[in-house]
């Protein structure tokens, strides 16, 4: 009896919370509304919600380009990177010539790229880019925290410690993610008029 018991209970709770229990592997309506929310909130306000929706929507096409599709945890992966790598400022040039949000690495990738420096720091190039050399590397080494890893120093197990930093985002990201979805369907005009703020 109890056999059958679980699964039905299983079954149940996939019909009643389908958005939660594969909102990892689903491209949902609201992704971007919600995504430049977050965004707007790690930069404590200091990325607008028009340019947090900016940043969004290039950090999704670039993952459509590269991936084919981008569901919300490749989102809230590449929202993490760029955090821990550029707190989302595209205008960033570190000591070591790496550029825009993402922090592409401009003499090593631009050449391979085949662009100029200064493209680097466009929005979409920069994702476009930064997406690529985390595909690379994640089909290199066929796991995230060996291409995280790589994807900072270019050696699998060298950065462990920003891998796990990047996740440790990523769920913090993935928590506030699911509070304003779940907002988002109690109340969408509240969130709306949160983006006027």
């Amino acid at each position: 009896m109890r056999r059958l018991i679980v699964p039905g209970i299983g079954a149940i709770l996939l019909f009643v919370f389908p958005a939660f229990c594969n909102c990892e592997a689903r491209v949902q309506p609201n992704s971007i509304e919600i995504c430049s929310v977050i965004i707007n909130e790690l930069s404590e306000g200091k990325i607008s919600f028009k340019q947090a929706k900016e940043i969004a929507m290039a950090i999704a096409n670039a993952g459509n380009k590269n991936f084919g599709k981008i569901t919300c945890g490749d989102m809230w992966l590449f929202m993490s990177i760029v955090y821990v790598e550029s707190g989302f400022r595209n205008n960033l040039i570190n000591y070591q010539n790496c550029r825009g949000m993402f922090q592409v690495h401009a003499p090593s990738w631009a050449s391979k790229f085949r662009i100029h420096y200064s493209d680097l720091l466009n929005l979409q190039t920069n994702a476009d880019c930064g997406i690529q050399i985390f595909k690379y590397y994640l089909s290199l080494y066929r796991d995230v925290v060996p291409a995280l890893s790589a994807y900072n120093s270019d050696h699998p197990y060298a950065a462990k410690g920003y891998a796990r930093m990047v996740l440790s985002v990523r769920k913090r990201i993935k928590e506030r993610y699911r509070q304003i979805y779940r907002l988002y369907h109690d109340a969408p005009v509240l969130v709306a008029q949160s983006r006027t703020k």
